[in-house]
Protein backbone atom coordinates (compact mmCIF):
# COMPACT_ATOMS: atom_id res chain seq x y z
CA UNK A 1 0.00 0.00 0.00
CA UNK A 2 1.53 3.32 -1.05
CA UNK A 3 1.81 6.23 1.36
CA UNK A 4 -0.95 8.37 -0.20
CA UNK A 5 -3.46 5.53 -0.04
CA UNK A 6 -2.42 4.71 3.52
CA UNK A 7 -2.90 8.33 4.61
CA UNK A 8 -6.32 8.52 2.95
CA UNK A 9 -7.37 5.26 4.60
CA UNK A 10 -6.24 6.49 8.02
CA UNK A 11 -8.19 9.74 7.62
CA UNK A 12 -11.30 7.84 6.64
CA UNK A 13 -10.99 5.48 9.60
CA UNK A 14 -10.51 8.41 11.98
CA UNK A 15 -13.66 10.13 10.69
CA UNK A 16 -15.79 6.98 10.80
CA UNK A 17 -14.47 5.94 14.17
CA UNK A 18 -15.28 9.32 15.69
CA UNK A 19 -18.88 8.96 14.51
CA UNK A 20 -19.27 5.36 15.66
CA UNK A 21 -17.65 5.50 19.09
CA UNK A 22 -18.03 9.12 20.22
CA UNK A 23 -14.85 9.10 22.29
CA UNK A 24 -15.36 5.62 23.74
CA UNK A 25 -12.70 4.70 26.27
CA UNK A 26 -13.16 0.95 25.81
CA UNK A 27 -9.89 0.00 24.09
CA UNK A 28 -11.10 -3.42 22.95
CA UNK A 29 -14.16 -1.85 21.30
CA UNK A 30 -12.02 0.80 19.61
CA UNK A 31 -9.60 -1.81 18.27
CA UNK A 32 -12.41 -4.04 16.97
CA UNK A 33 -14.07 -1.06 15.24
CA UNK A 34 -10.80 -0.03 13.60
CA UNK A 35 -10.20 -3.51 12.18
CA UNK A 36 -13.76 -3.67 10.87
CA UNK A 37 -13.58 -0.24 9.19
CA UNK A 38 -10.19 -0.98 7.62
CA UNK A 39 -11.37 -4.31 6.18
CA UNK A 40 -14.59 -2.83 4.81
CA UNK A 41 -12.80 0.15 3.28
CA UNK A 42 -10.15 -1.99 1.59
CA UNK A 43 -12.87 -4.15 0.02
CA UNK A 44 -15.00 -1.17 -1.07
CA UNK A 45 -11.97 0.48 -2.70
CA UNK A 46 -11.12 -2.74 -4.54
CA UNK A 47 -7.58 -2.72 -3.15
CA UNK A 48 -5.35 -5.80 -3.12
CA UNK A 49 -3.65 -5.80 0.28
CA UNK A 50 -1.86 -8.67 1.99
CA UNK A 51 -2.95 -9.82 5.44
CA UNK A 52 0.36 -8.60 6.86
CA UNK A 53 -0.08 -5.08 5.41
CA UNK A 54 -3.68 -4.92 6.60
CA UNK A 55 -2.67 -5.94 10.12
CA UNK A 56 0.14 -3.39 10.07
CA UNK A 57 -2.25 -0.64 8.99
CA UNK A 58 -4.70 -1.62 11.72
CA UNK A 59 -1.93 -1.55 14.31
CA UNK A 60 -0.79 1.90 13.17
CA UNK A 61 -4.31 3.30 13.52
CA UNK A 62 -4.83 1.57 16.89
CA UNK A 63 -1.62 3.17 18.11
CA UNK A 64 -2.85 6.56 16.89
CA UNK A 65 -6.11 6.27 18.79
CA UNK A 66 -5.10 4.42 21.94
CA UNK A 67 -1.39 5.07 22.33
CA UNK A 68 1.16 7.49 20.89
CA UNK A 69 1.03 6.78 17.18
CA UNK A 70 4.33 6.17 15.38
CA UNK A 71 6.21 6.84 18.62
CA UNK A 72 4.76 3.79 20.37
CA UNK A 73 7.36 1.41 18.94
CA UNK A 74 10.11 3.75 20.21
CA UNK A 75 8.53 4.08 23.64
CA UNK A 76 8.56 0.29 23.91
CA UNK A 77 12.28 0.08 23.05
CA UNK A 78 14.32 -0.09 26.30
CA UNK A 79 17.53 0.95 24.52
CA UNK A 80 16.14 4.42 23.68
CA UNK A 81 16.59 7.21 26.24
CA UNK A 82 15.22 10.16 24.27
CA UNK A 83 12.91 10.70 21.30
CA UNK A 84 13.07 13.92 19.27
CA UNK A 85 10.45 14.88 16.69
CA UNK A 86 11.50 17.96 14.73
CA UNK A 87 9.30 20.08 12.52
CA UNK A 88 10.16 19.49 8.85
CA UNK A 89 10.15 23.15 7.86
CA UNK A 90 7.90 25.15 5.55
CA UNK A 91 7.08 23.82 2.10
CA UNK A 92 6.94 26.73 -0.38
CA UNK A 93 6.32 24.65 -3.49
CA UNK A 94 2.55 24.17 -3.20
CA UNK A 95 -0.24 26.63 -3.91
CA UNK A 96 -0.36 27.48 -0.21
CA UNK A 97 2.23 27.33 2.54
CA UNK A 98 2.36 24.05 4.43
CA UNK A 99 4.76 22.08 6.60
CA UNK A 100 7.01 19.34 5.31
CA UNK A 101 6.98 15.93 6.99
CA UNK A 102 8.56 15.90 10.46
CA UNK A 103 11.79 14.04 11.17
CA UNK A 104 12.33 11.65 14.06
CA UNK A 105 15.60 11.18 15.94
CA UNK A 106 16.42 9.00 18.96
CA UNK A 107 19.20 8.80 21.51
CA UNK A 108 20.77 5.41 22.21
CA UNK A 109 23.74 4.99 24.56
CA UNK A 110 24.22 8.76 24.55
CA UNK A 111 24.38 9.07 20.75
CA UNK A 112 21.73 10.68 18.53
CA UNK A 113 20.67 8.95 15.31
CA UNK A 114 17.92 9.55 12.78
CA UNK A 115 15.06 7.08 12.92
CA UNK A 116 13.97 6.89 9.28
CA UNK A 117 11.67 3.88 9.74
CA UNK A 118 9.33 5.88 12.01
CA UNK A 119 7.31 8.46 10.07
CA UNK A 120 4.41 10.79 10.72
CA UNK A 121 1.80 11.43 8.04
CA UNK A 122 2.22 15.19 8.31
CA UNK A 123 2.64 18.02 10.81
CA UNK A 124 -0.99 17.70 11.90
CA UNK A 125 -0.26 14.09 12.90
CA UNK A 126 2.44 15.31 15.30
CA UNK A 127 0.03 17.94 16.63
CA UNK A 128 -2.56 15.26 17.45
CA UNK A 129 0.01 13.29 19.48
CA UNK A 130 1.07 16.46 21.30
CA UNK A 131 -2.58 17.28 22.06
CA UNK A 132 -3.11 13.78 23.46
CA UNK A 133 -0.09 14.09 25.76
CA UNK A 134 -1.16 17.57 26.92
CA UNK A 135 -4.75 16.45 27.60
CA UNK A 136 -3.61 13.43 29.59
CA UNK A 137 -1.42 15.67 31.76
CA UNK A 138 -4.05 18.39 32.10
CA UNK A 139 -1.95 21.13 30.51
CA UNK A 140 -2.88 23.58 27.78
CA UNK A 141 -1.63 23.40 24.21
CA UNK A 142 -2.93 26.14 21.92
CA UNK A 143 -1.68 29.29 20.24
CA UNK A 144 -1.74 31.24 23.49
CA UNK A 145 0.13 28.41 25.30
CA UNK A 146 2.31 27.20 22.47
CA UNK A 147 4.91 25.39 24.55
CA UNK A 148 4.80 23.21 27.61
CA UNK A 149 6.05 20.27 29.60
CA UNK A 150 4.11 17.19 30.71
CA UNK A 151 4.62 13.71 32.10
CA UNK A 152 3.26 10.63 30.41
CA UNK A 153 0.99 8.49 32.61
CA UNK A 154 2.95 6.43 35.11
CA UNK A 155 5.96 8.74 34.87
CA UNK A 156 7.44 6.69 32.02
CA UNK A 157 8.63 9.79 30.14
CA UNK A 158 8.78 13.57 30.29
CA UNK A 159 7.47 15.38 27.24
CA UNK A 160 8.31 18.91 26.15
CA UNK A 161 6.51 20.37 23.16
CA UNK A 162 6.35 23.53 21.10
CA UNK A 163 3.91 24.44 18.33
CA UNK A 164 3.39 27.37 15.94
CA UNK A 165 3.64 30.32 16.20
CA UNK A 166 6.63 29.63 18.48
CA UNK A 167 7.80 26.79 16.22
CA UNK A 168 8.15 28.23 12.69
CA UNK A 169 9.06 24.83 11.17
CA UNK A 170 6.02 23.04 12.57
CA UNK A 171 5.15 21.29 15.84
CA UNK A 172 8.05 19.60 17.62
CA UNK A 173 8.13 17.13 20.50
CA UNK A 174 10.82 15.73 22.81
CA UNK A 175 10.34 12.72 25.06
CA UNK A 176 12.89 11.92 27.79
CA UNK A 177 12.37 8.27 28.69
CA UNK A 178 12.98 6.93 32.19
CA UNK A 179 14.07 3.42 32.96
CA UNK A 180 11.86 1.35 35.22
CA UNK A 181 15.01 0.48 37.15
CA UNK A 182 16.13 3.13 39.64
CA UNK A 183 19.90 3.36 39.29
CA UNK A 184 21.95 2.65 42.40
CA UNK A 185 25.50 3.78 43.08
CA UNK A 186 26.70 0.26 42.25
CA UNK A 187 25.01 0.57 38.85
CA UNK A 188 26.81 3.85 38.19
CA UNK A 189 30.15 2.32 39.17
CA UNK A 190 29.51 -0.59 36.80
CA UNK A 191 28.70 1.84 33.97
CA UNK A 192 31.94 3.73 34.61
CA UNK A 193 30.30 6.92 35.85
CA UNK A 194 32.58 7.23 38.88
CA UNK A 195 35.14 5.26 40.87
CA UNK A 196 34.41 3.06 43.89
CA UNK A 197 36.35 5.42 46.17
CA UNK A 198 34.33 8.42 44.99
CA UNK A 199 31.10 6.49 45.55
CA UNK A 200 32.13 5.61 49.12
CA UNK A 201 32.96 9.22 49.86
CA UNK A 202 29.71 10.55 48.39
CA UNK A 203 27.68 7.98 50.33
CA UNK A 204 29.39 9.02 53.55
CA UNK A 205 28.75 12.70 52.73
CA UNK A 206 25.02 12.04 52.29
CA UNK A 207 24.80 10.12 55.57
CA UNK A 208 26.68 12.95 57.31
CA UNK A 209 24.03 15.42 56.03
CA UNK A 210 26.37 17.46 53.83
CA UNK A 211 24.52 19.78 51.41
CA UNK A 212 25.10 18.70 47.81
CA UNK A 213 24.68 20.59 44.54
CA UNK A 214 24.92 18.46 41.39
CA UNK A 215 25.90 20.51 38.34
CA UNK A 216 26.13 19.62 34.68
CA UNK A 217 24.70 20.16 31.25
CA UNK A 218 21.48 18.90 29.68
CA UNK A 219 21.31 15.11 29.64
CA UNK A 220 24.52 14.71 31.62
CA UNK A 221 22.95 12.50 34.29
CA UNK A 222 22.32 14.96 37.12
CA UNK A 223 18.91 13.56 38.05
CA UNK A 224 20.15 9.96 37.80
CA UNK A 225 23.04 10.69 40.16
CA UNK A 226 20.72 12.47 42.59
CA UNK A 227 18.45 9.43 42.64
CA UNK A 228 21.38 7.13 43.33
CA UNK A 229 22.64 9.35 46.16
CA UNK A 230 19.20 9.27 47.78
CA UNK A 231 19.80 5.60 48.55
CA UNK A 232 22.19 6.68 51.32
CA UNK A 233 19.55 8.75 53.15
CA UNK A 234 18.65 6.95 56.41
CA UNK A 235 15.17 5.37 56.40
CA UNK A 236 13.97 7.39 59.42
CA UNK A 237 14.53 10.76 57.68
CA UNK A 238 11.63 12.56 55.96
CA UNK A 239 12.39 13.87 52.47
CA UNK A 240 10.33 16.39 50.49
CA UNK A 241 10.97 16.74 46.76
CA UNK A 242 9.95 19.77 44.70
CA UNK A 243 9.87 19.69 40.88
CA UNK A 244 8.23 21.22 37.83
CA UNK A 245 7.64 17.73 36.45
CA UNK A 246 8.02 14.65 38.69
CA UNK A 247 11.22 13.21 37.23
CA UNK A 248 13.08 12.28 40.43
CA UNK A 249 13.11 8.58 41.18
CA UNK A 250 14.44 8.30 44.70
CA UNK A 251 15.62 5.29 46.64
CA UNK A 252 14.77 6.96 49.96
CA UNK A 253 12.10 5.43 52.21
CA UNK A 254 10.02 8.40 53.47
CA UNK A 255 9.34 10.76 50.55
CA UNK A 256 6.67 13.40 49.94
CA UNK A 257 6.55 14.87 46.44
CA UNK A 258 5.45 18.36 45.44
CA UNK A 259 4.93 19.69 41.93
CA UNK A 260 4.50 23.20 40.53
CA UNK A 261 1.38 24.17 38.60
CA UNK A 262 0.85 26.49 35.65
CA UNK A 263 -1.86 29.12 35.54
CA UNK A 264 -5.28 28.12 34.21
CA UNK A 265 -7.03 29.61 31.19
CA UNK A 266 -7.94 32.70 33.22
CA UNK A 267 -4.31 33.20 34.24
CA UNK A 268 -4.94 32.14 37.83
CA UNK A 269 -3.91 29.29 40.10
CA UNK A 270 -0.20 29.19 39.27
CA UNK A 271 2.02 27.73 41.99
CA UNK A 272 5.74 28.22 41.48
CA UNK A 273 8.82 26.51 42.79
CA UNK A 274 9.51 29.31 45.23
CA UNK A 275 6.12 28.98 46.95
CA UNK A 276 6.53 25.22 47.29
CA UNK A 277 10.00 25.55 48.81
CA UNK A 278 8.59 27.99 51.37
CA UNK A 279 5.68 25.63 52.11
CA UNK A 280 7.94 22.60 52.44
CA UNK A 281 9.80 24.26 55.32
CA UNK A 282 6.58 23.99 57.38
CA UNK A 283 6.01 20.31 56.62
CA UNK A 284 8.60 18.82 58.95
CA UNK A 285 11.24 17.77 56.39
CA UNK A 286 14.64 16.46 57.41
CA UNK A 287 15.89 17.11 53.89
CA UNK A 288 14.54 19.06 50.93
CA UNK A 289 15.41 18.04 47.39
CA UNK A 290 14.72 20.54 44.62
CA UNK A 291 14.78 18.74 41.29
CA UNK A 292 16.40 21.70 39.56
CA UNK A 293 17.19 25.22 40.77
CA UNK A 294 16.93 27.72 37.95
CA UNK A 295 15.32 30.82 39.42
CA UNK A 296 14.45 32.76 42.56
CA UNK A 297 13.73 29.51 44.47
CA UNK A 298 17.52 29.17 44.88
CA UNK A 299 17.33 31.70 47.71
CA UNK A 300 14.85 29.61 49.72
CA UNK A 301 16.83 26.47 48.95
CA UNK A 302 20.00 28.02 50.35
CA UNK A 303 18.07 29.20 53.41
CA UNK A 304 16.89 25.64 54.01
CA UNK A 305 20.43 24.30 53.76
CA UNK A 306 21.65 26.96 56.16
CA UNK A 307 19.03 26.46 58.88
CA UNK A 308 17.70 23.16 60.21
CA UNK A 309 17.59 21.14 56.96
CA UNK A 310 21.21 20.09 56.39
CA UNK A 311 21.78 17.43 53.81
CA UNK A 312 19.40 19.01 51.31
CA UNK A 313 20.25 18.52 47.63
CA UNK A 314 19.53 20.06 44.26
CA UNK A 315 20.73 20.12 40.65
CA UNK A 316 21.74 23.08 38.54
CA UNK A 317 22.70 23.61 34.91
CA UNK A 318 26.35 24.69 34.78
CA UNK A 319 29.56 24.10 32.85
CA UNK A 320 31.76 23.45 35.89
CA UNK A 321 31.70 23.88 39.70
CA UNK A 322 32.80 27.52 39.51
CA UNK A 323 30.05 28.27 37.01
CA UNK A 324 27.56 26.54 39.32
CA UNK A 325 28.41 28.94 42.16
CA UNK A 326 28.19 31.99 39.90
CA UNK A 327 24.81 30.81 38.57
CA UNK A 328 23.59 30.40 42.16
CA UNK A 329 24.61 33.98 42.81
CA UNK A 330 22.66 35.14 39.77
CA UNK A 331 19.56 33.19 40.84
CA UNK A 332 19.66 34.61 44.37
CA UNK A 333 19.64 38.06 42.80
CA UNK A 334 16.39 37.11 41.04
CA UNK A 335 14.83 36.90 44.51
CA UNK A 336 16.63 39.86 46.13
CA UNK A 337 18.16 42.21 43.60
CA UNK A 338 18.93 44.68 46.39
CA UNK A 339 21.52 42.38 47.98
CA UNK A 340 25.12 43.27 47.24
CA UNK A 341 27.56 40.80 45.69
CA UNK A 342 29.47 40.28 48.96
CA UNK A 343 26.26 39.57 50.89
CA UNK A 344 25.14 37.00 48.31
CA UNK A 345 28.57 35.37 48.31
CA UNK A 346 28.45 35.11 52.09
CA UNK A 347 24.95 33.64 51.92
CA UNK A 348 26.03 30.94 49.46
CA UNK A 349 29.18 30.14 51.41
CA UNK A 350 27.32 29.79 54.72
CA UNK A 351 24.67 27.56 53.14
CA UNK A 352 27.09 25.26 51.33
CA UNK A 353 30.00 25.17 53.77
CA UNK A 354 30.84 21.60 54.58
CA UNK A 355 29.06 20.63 51.39
CA UNK A 356 29.90 19.53 47.86
CA UNK A 357 29.48 20.57 44.26
CA UNK A 358 29.47 17.36 42.19
CA UNK A 359 29.89 17.99 38.47
CA UNK A 360 28.82 15.50 35.81
CA UNK A 361 29.52 15.62 32.09
CA UNK A 362 28.31 13.81 29.00
CA UNK A 363 31.41 12.70 27.12
CA UNK A 364 31.89 12.81 23.36
CA UNK A 365 31.04 9.09 23.15
CA UNK A 366 27.72 9.63 24.98
CA UNK A 367 28.86 8.21 28.32
CA UNK A 368 28.16 10.13 31.52
CA UNK A 369 30.83 10.61 34.15
CA UNK A 370 31.38 12.47 37.38
CA UNK A 371 34.27 14.71 36.35
CA UNK A 372 34.78 16.73 39.53
CA UNK A 373 33.90 16.68 43.23
CA UNK A 374 34.59 19.99 44.95
CA UNK A 375 34.29 20.77 48.67
CA UNK A 376 33.05 24.16 49.89
CA UNK A 377 34.91 25.52 52.91
CA UNK A 378 33.83 28.21 55.41
CA UNK A 379 34.35 31.74 54.12
CA UNK A 380 36.89 33.77 56.12
CA UNK A 381 35.70 37.11 57.40
CA UNK A 382 36.41 39.87 54.91
CA UNK A 383 36.91 37.46 52.00
CA UNK A 384 35.08 38.04 48.71
CA UNK A 385 35.73 34.57 47.27
CA UNK A 386 33.99 31.34 48.27
CA UNK A 387 36.76 28.92 49.35
CA UNK A 388 36.62 25.59 47.58
CA UNK A 389 38.91 22.66 47.07
CA UNK A 390 38.70 20.03 44.35
CA UNK A 391 38.84 16.55 45.87
CA UNK A 392 38.51 14.29 42.80
CA UNK A 393 38.96 14.90 39.10
CA UNK A 394 38.49 12.91 35.91
CA UNK A 395 41.41 13.24 33.50
CA UNK A 396 40.50 12.50 29.88
CA UNK A 397 43.09 10.26 28.25
CA UNK A 398 41.87 10.40 24.68
CA UNK A 399 39.57 8.57 22.29
CA UNK A 400 40.14 5.05 20.97
CA UNK A 401 39.49 3.70 17.48
CA UNK A 402 35.84 3.02 18.35
CA UNK A 403 35.21 6.59 19.50
CA UNK A 404 35.16 5.69 23.19
CA UNK A 405 36.58 8.24 25.61
CA UNK A 406 39.25 6.89 27.92
CA UNK A 407 40.56 8.41 31.12
CA UNK A 408 40.86 7.92 34.84
CA UNK A 409 39.82 9.46 38.12
CA UNK A 410 42.39 10.75 40.53
CA UNK A 411 42.20 12.21 44.01
CA UNK A 412 43.68 15.67 44.34
CA UNK A 413 45.41 14.95 47.66
CA UNK A 414 43.27 17.39 49.66
CA UNK A 415 41.26 16.41 52.74
CA UNK A 416 38.00 18.34 53.33
CA UNK A 417 38.39 19.31 56.96
CA UNK A 418 34.88 20.71 57.47
CA UNK A 419 33.29 17.61 55.91
CA UNK A 420 35.60 15.44 58.01
CA UNK A 421 34.31 17.13 61.16
CA UNK A 422 30.71 16.60 60.05
CA UNK A 423 31.29 12.90 59.42
CA UNK A 424 32.93 12.40 62.79
CA UNK A 425 30.14 14.33 64.54
CA UNK A 426 27.44 12.26 62.79
CA UNK A 427 29.20 8.99 63.51
CA UNK A 428 29.98 8.33 59.84
CA UNK A 429 33.21 6.56 58.99
CA UNK A 430 35.84 8.87 57.52
CA UNK A 431 38.79 7.37 55.66
CA UNK A 432 41.68 9.74 54.80
CA UNK A 433 43.02 7.28 52.19
CA UNK A 434 40.02 8.20 49.99
CA UNK A 435 41.86 11.34 48.95
CA UNK A 436 45.22 9.79 48.15
CA UNK A 437 44.39 6.61 46.22
CA UNK A 438 41.74 5.40 43.76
Amino acid sequence: MDRIAASALKRLVRDNLALQLQESSDSSRVEAAIRSIVSETIRSWGMVVSIEDENLMCQCIVDDFLRYGPLQVLLDDPSITEIMVNGGGIDFEGASLSFRDPKVFVERAGRIEECAYVRFDDAEHVRRIINKIAEQAGVRCDESHAMGCAMLPGGRARATFIIPPLAPDGPALNLRLFSEHIMSMDDLIEKGALSTVMAKFLGAAVRARCPIVISGGTGSGKTTLLGALSGFIPAHERVITIEDTPELRLRAHHVERMQTREANAEGQGAVGMRELVALSLRRRPDRIIVGECRGAEAYEMLQAMQTDHPGSMTTIHANDPSNALSRLRTMVNYAHSDLGRDVVQQQIAESLQGGLVVHVDRMADGSRRVTSITAIDPMPEGSAVIPRAELFRFDVGGTDAFGRVSGSWRPCGVQPQTIKQKMIREGVQYDPTWFFST
